[in-house]
């Protein structure tokens, strides 16, 4: 479960041109010489103070793939997942610290959530260690419930 969800990418989720299984949702590394501090509101990645993406050579953002939304009528809720993302073998010289979803809109980079911390103790995690994937929980990537 993501550590942030970001309040205008929470909103543009939900909105009918922004809707995560019509627009293109993928997932970005985090080097951790970042300085860039998080906050709820940002409406965009560029330009962040601080803001430092994984540089090395095999690397790539990931388009979210296998997408589904979900009505989970027994348990009253609504569940948001995805395909588990792989980047493939990152080679060594950089540390990821965070992953982050955000919709791509023409390379504007619009944060939906960022994960920093997991209980696989996947990061923060040095490249060149094989391969980089992010396995999504089983219990979905955003769960939305009336409590």
């Amino acid at each position: 479960m993501p550590n942030i969800i970001y309040t205008p990418g929470l909103r543009d989720l939900l909105t009918h041109q922004r809707t995560f299984d019509e627009a293109e949702y993928v997932a970005l590394l985090e080097r951790d010489t970042s300085t860039y501090s998080p906050s709820k509101s940002h409406e965009t990645l560029l330009n962040q103070e601080g803001w430092q993406e994984i540089s090395v050579a095999s690397y790539s953002r990931e388009v979210i793939g296998n997408v589904a939304i979900t009505a989970d009528t027994v348990n009253d809720r609504v569940v948001l997942d995805c395909g588990n993302v792989d980047f493939g073998s990152l080679e060594a010289g950089q540390t990821a610290k965070s992953v982050i979803v955000a919709r791509n809109d023409g390379g504007n980079l619009g944060p939906l959530l960022r994960i920093d911390d997991d209980a696989g103790d996947l990061l923060p995690r040095a490249l060149g260690g094989g391969n980089f994937s992010v396995h999504i929980n089983a219990t979905g990537l955003i769960t939305f419930a009336q409590v």
